[in-house]
């Protein structure tokens, strides 16, 4: 009995030891390379790895501008549709990515450069000049009404349209988001300026 359970005990050894070699043996193939140190992609097979290589770092640098100028905002910049009680159909939707901020339903009046610094307090990354850019021209293009401004949406998706109604303390703003959620990197601070005739 003694002997079978020797010899029992080293039929798993050669197994252990052949599957150990083979590990090692497929660990190092993939290991191994011929020398040089150059990718090569697979699906641009048909033309030279040298010419591949060299055009796609040139390409690189030439996309990097335009991924770059989103980060300044959504994409989504300009008019969006306004809805509600304040009279109010059409507002000026901004954004930035990683701007910081807080949501409130309440606008601010943004009739005075004060007013305007005051607003844009908070945030970051450039964003105080370009909310303050949308709202000269807000008021450029309506003189005979006041330029209000909310921080209407942190995330990642832009409002679809706002409703803007009228209070008794002031106006509030109200986004329309869409349903689907897409998650994202850093979120995108949306803001809509808009103005509101004088009573």
């Amino acid at each position: 009995m003694n002997t079978s359970l020797k010899s029992g005990l080293r039929r798993p050894r050669p197994a252990a030891l052949v599957a150990g070699l083979a590990l090692v043996a497929g660990l190092s193939a993939c290991g191994s390379d011929a020398g040089d140190d150059t990718a090569t992609d697979p699906a641009g097979s048909t033309g030279a790895p040298t010419e591949t290589t060299s055009g796609t770092p040139s390409e690189t640098p030439s996309e990097t501008p335009t991924s770059e100028e989103p980060d300044s905002g959504s994409g989504t910049d300009g008019p969006i549709e306004a809805i509600g009680s304040a009279g109010v159909t059409e507002a000026q939707l901004v954004s930035r990515t990683d701007a910081g901020g807080s949501v409130s339903e309440m606008a601010f009046a943004l009739d005075t450069d004060q007013a305007v610094t005051d607003f844009t307090a908070g945030l970051q990354n450039g964003f105080d000049a370009t909310i303050a850019d949308t709202v000269a021209q807000v008021a450029q293009a309506s003189p005979d009404a006041t330029p209000y401004g909310a921080i209407v949406s942190i995330g990642c998706e832009a409002p679809r349209n706002v409703a803007i109604d009228a209070g008794e303390a002031g106006f509030t703003v109200l986004p329309k988001l869409p349903k689907s959620t897409v998650q994202c990197l850093a979120p995108v601070t949306y803001v809509v300026v808009f103005a509101a005739p004088n009573a």
